[in-house]
């Protein structure tokens, strides 16, 4: 079936913002007395906010609630944003510009908050190219359960079989892969991601255009 739709994850996708929130968190940990287990950290990357909190909790000097660890440290950052304009992938406002020339619907399915993606999407002047934007934190679960993008798929009325989506985690690919979609994982070795279940490996997120003309 032709394509009808992309849908895009966001940290790691549309920005290179894993390594701004990992620093942030490092830096909170050696201030307060933690230690940054390295591969609690890389479980860090592509992890729900809820998750996050957890493996954070337990790099902790001490035994401690999550809610607890992420209230201290909101309080030392504030809303812990990253610089979205710098670290938007170069190549992406274009590719969205020209799949939306092509007739393209396109949708964001991520992990992050509402307040996150609107926030990025506002700052980067992105906002004009989706139709649609899904948080995952508005469900019990997130990645890697598929509820994040069955309830995409459901907004935008199409099937699975008419959607690509493109994801770089772990957690983000077996959730899209559980709903039954095609994904594309843009590589990252940076953080230990196992994108073994994926479709298509990508080297750039611009280069969804190459699958898209490959598949039709």
């Amino acid at each position: 079936m032709k394509k009808q739709a992309v849908i895009f994850d966001m940290d790691g996708v549309l920005i290179d913002s894993e390594p701004f929130y990992l620093k942030n968190i490092r830096e909170f940990l050696e201030r307060y007395g933690g230690h940054a287990d390295e591969s609690l950290m890389k479980a860090i990357a592509g992890a729900s906010r809820a998750r996050t909190w957890r493996l954070v909790a337990q790099m902790w000097k001490e035994k401690a609630e999550a809610e607890e660890v992420e209230r201290i440290f909101r309080a030392e950052y504030g809303p812990h944003h990253a610089p979205y304009r710098e670290v938007m992938f170069p190549e992406v406002p274009e590719l969205l510009k020209r799949l939306r020339e092509k007739g393209l619907t396109l949708a964001i399915a991520s992990s992050s908050s509402d307040e996150s993606i609107g926030n990025m999407m506002r700052e980067t002047g992105i906002s004009q190219y989706f139709s649609l934007t899904v948080s995952g934190q508005n469900f019990r679960e997130s990645k890697p359960n598929p509820e994040v993008y069955l309830y995409t798929l459901s907004r935008l009325g199409l099937p699975a079989e008419a959607c690509i989506v493109v994801e770089d985690s772990t957690y983000g690919i077996q959730a899209a892969k559980r709903a039954g979609l095609q994904v594309a994982a843009r590589r990252d070795e940076r953080f230990s991601f196992d994108q073994s279940e994926a479709d298509y490996i990508i080297e750039r997120t611009g280069d969804i255009e190459k699958i898209l003309e490959k598949i039709g």
